[in-house]
């Protein structure tokens, strides 16, 4: 079963999934971070000064790691980022859920209005997958961060 997990186009094919949901994810909440940083405000789990920080750094992040991990740079990294953001989705998601928040997720801008609900932690949670699957399964000792990956 190993073999399967740590085969080079099984990897890839998670870095490809990977990279374009997060690059896709990424790119109304840059282009629109007034409503982004709304979406984030709706959690109420930052004070008020740390909101605009939030939406303006969090889709960068997810846009650069999105775009590392297609194009094999820094792949260990950028998963791990990614796989820190899904923890803190996840978290933010279930705190939501447990206060009886009825808002949108902002997972993927104002465009793709998604309420919070238990589908968008399961998707969050095979995403952490997916993301810590690349980051156990890439050959550390063949691969140097800044150098492509196959």
């Amino acid at each position: 079963m190993k073999n399967i997990f740590s085969n080079k186009y099984f990897i890839l094919l998670s870095r490809l999934i990977l990279g374009v949901v997060f690059i896709i994810a990424s790119i109304d909440k840059i282009s629109i971070p007034d409503i982004f940083a709304l979406n984030v405000q709706a959690y109420k789990l930052l004070p008020v000064f740390l909101v605009n920080l939030a939406a303006l750094i969090i889709p960068w992040v997810e846009l650069i790691c999105g775009i590392f991990l297609i194009g094999g740079y820094y792949v260990r990294s950028s998963s791990l980022l990614l796989s820190g953001l899904c923890l803190i989705f996840i978290i933010a998601l279930t705190a939501a859920l447990s206060r009886g928040l009825k808002i949108d997720c902002g997972c993927f801008g104002p465009e793709h209005n998604s309420p919070v609900s238990w589908m968008r932690i399961i998707e969050d949670i095979c995403l952490l997958v997916l993301s810590a699957h690349i980051f156990f399964y890439t050959n550390t000792l063949a691969i140097n961060e800044g150098e492509m990956t196959a």
